[in-house]
């Protein structure tokens, strides 16, 4: 963890250190303020590469859930999704690589590259100073503070800005390469002329569509993708002199089923009962475990009973017995044909639902 962060630290270094070094090649006009200013982009280049590439490779590790079996539709349609993200960044780069050789005149191409070496460096400096502060190098300031939580909090906000930066660049091209500009020695050269210009405006095209993607990715897909399952609604029961009844015709489809008990104190306790796969015995427990609290569970597909916090799915038959991440198991009785449990026995969990 420590090498991670110094690692973060001297990618965020390197940047600042290229970008102060384009600033300055950028007031000199000379050989070898070019030559340097291809130096440090390259640098930056590399630095990314470098800060990038392990969290691109950490995802391949996600393609099998903790459960699934090693070849499965779900573990396919991840590694697919993770190839058209790759696809998706190519063709975001090349249409950007297009689009900028396309700006003909030096200041043109300062802007441009003044601009993303800002932004590349901004979020390097951003994840610079919480490693920095998590390694006790820098005390835990206000100003410090702000900037970690601003950085964890807007964890895209450097890509929409390059994808608005980018947004900007192709609507210059498009709007400056319309019609050809000039005397022509021939009819030849200015086809060619025509041609010219009319890749640009395609290539501009071209990287508005991807950059479009690329926000619906973010944003919408992500969204899907990462939103929490849909609660489980406690299911109603009967009550008589302190004693929950639940006929077991009712929790027999094999499904997850949760129900709620307030205690005198307040406490909403929240219990499952589900039927396990082999024979006729059932699982009861709390919608919580020693390990993840009351993050509590969700069923997902048919037959997967999945921790919320920790993504662990249970195996249906150990639900109520005690140990890692399955339900607090509590005591209750099975007689005809139904379930009972004693509120007390909820009563002497509501702590653990404050």
């Amino acid at each position: 963890m420590r090498f991670n962060r110094w690692l973060v630290v001297s990618v965020a270094v390197l940047a600042v250190v290229c970008v102060l070094g384009t600033l300055a090649a950028m007031f000199l006009r000379n050989e070898f303020a070019k030559k340097s200013n291809m130096f440090y982009l390259s640098v930056m280049v590399c630095a990314a590469l470098v800060y990038l590439v392990p969290p691109v490779i950490q995802y391949t590790r996600e393609f099998v859930y903790f459960g699934e079996a090693g070849i499965s539709t779900n573990a396919l349609l991840r590694a697919l999704g993770f190839t058209l993200g790759l696809v998706l960044c190519a063709l975001l780069v090349l249409s950007t690589y297009e689009v900028h050789g396309s700006l003909r005149t030096e200041g043109e191409k300062s802007v441009f590259m003044l601009g993303s070496a800002v932004i590349f460096a901004g979020d390097f400096i951003g994840a610079g100073v919480a490693a920095l502060q998590r390694l006790r190098v820098i005390p835990l300031t206000d100003s410090v503070f702000k900037v970690m939580i601003w950085h964890d909090a807007n964890p895209n906000a450097f890509l929409f800005a390059q994808l608005l930066l980018a947004l900007v660049m192709l609507a210059f091209v498009i709007l400056t390469h319309r019609h050809p500009v000039g005397i022509f020695a021939n009819r030849a050269q200015l086809r060619k002329e025509k041609a010219r210009l009319r890749d640009c405006r395609r290539w501009s095209w071209s990287l508005g569509v991807w950059g479009v993607l690329a926000v619906f990715v973010v944003i919408v897909l992500h969204y899907y993708d990462t939103k929490p399952p849909a609660e489980v609604q406690p299911e109603p029961y009967d009550l008589n002199d302190g004693v929950i009844s639940i006929p077991l015709e009712r929790v027999s489809d094999g499904h997850l089923h949760k129900f709620s008990y307030v205690t005198p104190n307040k406490y909403d306790v929240r219990f499952l009962v589900v039927k396990k796969p082999a024979g006729t015995a059932y699982g009861v427990g709390l919608d919580a475990c020693d390990i993840c609290g009351i993050a509590g569970y969700y069923e997902r597909g048919d037959d997967e009973v999945v921790c919320r916090r920790c993504d662990v799915v249970m195996n249906k038959n150990t639900i109520g017995f005690k140990g890692g991440c399955n339900p607090v198991p509590f005591e209750y009785e099975i007689r005809g044909g139904k379930i009972f449990i004693d509120v007390k026995e909820l009563e002497k969990h509501e702590m653990r639902f404050k």
